[in-house]
C-alpha cells in the first residue's frame, strides 16, 4: 500500500487503505485525514466511508457511524462487515425487516455464511412482527431461502416454536415454499410423529385438483405421479425390481406395475403410503393382476402402525397367474398407539434365499373402507 500511495498519491483506493492502516495503528487523526482525501479524489470510495465510520464509533458517535456505513453499503453492498454492522444496529432499534434485508445482502454474496447466520435468522422468526418482515424478504426470492428453510426443518425439537413461526409466515406467501421445502417440513412433522398436523400440512401442499380426491388411501388408482412424501405414494429403488405406474391394458386408468427380474429382490416396504385412519375396523382392498409371478412365499400388502411397527393385517400372498381380480383383508386400528399407519407392498421373505422373484404384478383401485358395526 505504501508503494502504491507513493506511485499514485491521488489514488482513492490507496488513500483509503492507508487510512485503514493508520486507524488500526490507533492514529485516528491521520486516518480521518487520509479517508477524507480519498473521498475528495473519489466520492464513491466506500472503504473511506467505512474508515470514517470506525473513527466515529471509537469516539462514541454511533449515529454518525451508522450514517457513514449506510453510504458505504449503498456504494458497496457486497461488503459483509458493513451489512452485518447495519443489521445489528437495526435489530438493536427493533427494526426487523431492515435487519433481514442486510442479512439477505450478505447471504446473496457469501452463501457460505449461512452456517453462522441461519441460527440467528431462525431465532428471529419468533420476534414480534416477524411474519410480514420475512414475507417481504422472501417475496424477492432470495437464492438462499430454500436452503435456509430446509436447514431449519432439520433442527432439533427445541427449535419447534421458531420453525412453526417461520412456516406460518411463509405459507401465506404464494410460491415461497417449493416442493422440496414442503417435503422437508412434512418430514419434520412425520419424524416427530405429529401425524395430524403433518396430514393437514400435506393436504395444504397439494394442488386443488388432488385435494378433491382425498380418501383413506390417496390416489389408490394411481392417476397422479407418486409424490414421494407426506401421505402420498412413496416408491424407492429396489435391486432386482422395476416399479412404475403404467396405463392399464385394455382398460381406462393406471396401475402400479412391479416387475421382478429373475434375481434376488429385497422388496420390503419400498412401495408404501402413510395413512391416518381413525380408530375402528377397516377393509383394505384392491385389484391385482399377476403374470407368472414366481417367489417361494409370495407378494402381499401389509398394514402396520407407524408409531411402533405393530402389524395390523396383511393380504393373502400372491403368486402365479391371475387376471384382474379383487383382494381384501380386514384390520382393526387401535384407539391408542397407532396415530398413523403404513400400507406397504412386500415379498414375504424371511431369509435372503427367499428374496428371489420373477414375473410381474399389477395393482389398482386400492381402498381402505371403514366397516360399520355388524359387518365384521
Amino acid at each position: 500500500p505504501a508503494a502504491a500511495h507513493a506511485w499514485a498519491p491521488q489514488s482513492a483506493a490507496a488513500a483509503a487503505d492507508r487510512a485503514q492502516q493508520r486507524f488500526d495503528a490507533g492514529d485516528t487523526v491521520a486516518a480521518t485525514k487520509l479517508a477524507r482525501a480519498a473521498l475528495i479524489d473519489s466520492p464513491l470510495a466506500a472503504d473511506a466511508y467505512r474508515v470514517l465510520a470506525e473513527v466515529a464509533l471509537k469516539s462514541g458517535a454511533s449515529a454518525a457511524a451508522e450514517a457513514r456505513l449506510r453510504i458505504a453499503a449503498r456504494l458497496d453492498p457486497r461488503d459483509a462487515a458493513t451489512q452485518a454492522w447495519l443489521a445489528a444496529a437495526a435489530l438493536r432499534e427493533g427494526r426487523l425487516e431492515p435487519a433481514l434485508w442486510h442479512l439477505d445482502a450478505i447471504l446473496r454474496v457469501h452463501p457460505t455464511f449461512g452456517a453462522r447466520l441461519y441460527p440467528q435468522l431462525l431465532a428471529l422468526a419468533r420476534a414480534p412482527g416477524a411474519a410480514p418482515a420475512y414475507r417481504a424478504v422472501f417475496a424477492a426470492h432470495p437464492p438462499w431461502g430454500g436452503d435456509f428453510f430446509r436447514w431449519a426443518c432439520a433442527q432439533p425439537a427445541a427449535a419447534d416454536a421458531s420453525v412453526q413461526a417461520l412456516f406460518a409466515a411463509l405459507r401465506a406467501l404464494p410460491g415461497a415454499l417449493d416442493a422440496a421445502d414442503w417435503s422437508a417440513y412434512l418430514d419434520r412433522l412425520i419424524g416427530q410423529q405429529r401425524w395430524l398436523p403433518a396430514y393437514l400440512a400435506w393436504v395444504e401442499s397439494l394442488p386443488p385438483a388432488q385435494q378433491r380426491h382425498l380418501d383413506n388411501i390417496f390416489d389408490g388408482d394411481f392417476r397422479y405421479p407418486p409424490g414421494g412424501n407426506g401421505f402420498d405414494w412413496r416408491i424407492s429403488y429396489v435391486p432386482g425390481v422395476e416399479i412404475a405406474v403404467v396405463p392399464r391394458a385394455a382398460a381406462t386408468g393406471n396401475a402400479l406395475q412391479v416387475r421382478f427380474l429373475d434375481q434376488r429382490a429385497p422388496l420390503w416396504g419400498q412401495v408404501a403410503q402413510l395413512l391416518v385412519l381413525a380408530h375402528g375396523r377397516y377393509r383394505v382392498s384392491g385389484q391385482a393382476r399377476l403374470h407368472d409371478l414366481q417367489n417361494d412365499r409370495g407378494l402381499q400388502w401389509m398394514l402396520s402402525c407407524a408409531d411402533n411397527g405393530r402389524l395390523l393385517g396383511a393380504s393373502a400372498r400372491l403368486r402365479g397367474n391371475m387376471p384382474w381380480h379383487g383382494f381384501a383383508f380386514d384390520v382393526q386400528v387401535p384407539a391408542q398407539g397407532c396415530g398413523a399407519e403404513w400400507l406397504s407392498l412386500r415379498l414375504a421373505w424371511r431369509i435372503p434365499a427367499e428374496q428371489w422373484a420373477d414375473g410381474r404384478a399389477e395393482f389398482t383401485d386400492l381402498r381402505a373402507v371403514r366397516l360399520a358395526a355388524g359387518r365384521y
